[in-house]
C-alpha cells in the first residue's frame, strides 16, 4: 500500500500538533480531539494514522529524537560521545516533558507504541555506539548500552525527585573518563 502526499504532509501535520501540545503541557493532560482540532483533522482520521494516544506520542518522542540529535562531526572518538552524550541529557533537560512522557510510555501496551520505542532506545544505543566504534562491534554496543542506562537513571532521578542535571553531565564525563584510554589505544 502506497501512502500519497496528502497523507504524509496530514501525518506530519498531527505529528507536529501533538508535539506542540507536549511542548505546552504534560503528556497525561493531553486529549486526543485537541489534538485533531490542532492538526486540523477528523478524530477518526488521527486513529486511522495512529492506534492510539501511546502510538501518536511514540511517534512524537521518535521524531523529537531525530531531530535532537547531536552529532559532532570530526574530532577524536572522545570528542563526538561527549558531544552526543550531553545533547542528549541537554535535549531532556530542555523537554523534562518529554522525558516524562518516554518513562509514561514504557508501560504502554498498544503494540505500534512499543516497537516505536524499541526502535527510539535501539537508535540511541546505536548513534553512542557509533561514537566509539574504535573499541569494534560489542565493546561499542556494551559502552553505548551503559551510558543509556546511565543517561536514563540519572534523569529519571532529576526530573523525578529533584536531582541535578549538572550531576548528570558530570557522571556520564567520568564515565567517558573511563572509555579514554581504551579509545585512545584503539585510534593507534
Amino acid at each position: 500500500m502506497t501512502t500519497s502526499s496528502w497523507q504524509v504532509e496530514r501525518r506530519a501535520r498531527i505529528l507536529v500538533a501533538a508535539r506542540e501540545a507536549l511542548e505546552a503541557q504534560e503528556y497525561e493532560a493531553i486529549q486526543m480531539r485537541d489534538v485533531a482540532q490542532r492538526a486540523g483533522v477528523a478524530l477518526g482520521t488521527l486513529y486511522r494514522c495512529f492506534s492510539s494516544k501511546e502510538h501518536l506520542y511514540a511517534a512524537v518522542l521518535t521524531e523529537w529524537g531525530t531531530r535532537s540529535a547531536v552529532a559532532a562531526h570530526g574530532g577524536s572518538p572522545e570528542v563526538r560521545v561527549r558531544a552526543r552524550v550531553h545533547g542528549v541529557i541537554t535535549a531532556y533537560e530542555q523537554q523534562p516533558q518529554f522525558y516524562r512522557a518516554h518513562v509514561t510510555l514504557q508501560s504502554s501496551t498498544d503494540p505500534n507504541a512499543r516497537t516505536l520505542l524499541s526502535e527510539f532506545a535501539r537508535d540511541a544505543r546505536r548513534a553512542l555506539a557509533a561514537e566509539v566504534a574504535v573499541l569494534g562491534p560489542a565493546p561499542a554496543d556494551d559502552a553505548a548500552t551503559m551510558l543509556w542506562a546511565l543517561i536514563t537513571s540519572r534523569l529519571t532521578h532529576a526530573i523525578y525527585r529533584g536531582g541535578s542535571i549538572d550531576e548528570i553531565h558530570r557522571i556520564a564525563d567520568e564515565f567517558v573518563d573511563l572509555l579514554v584510554p581504551r579509545l585512545r589505544d584503539e585510534q593507534v
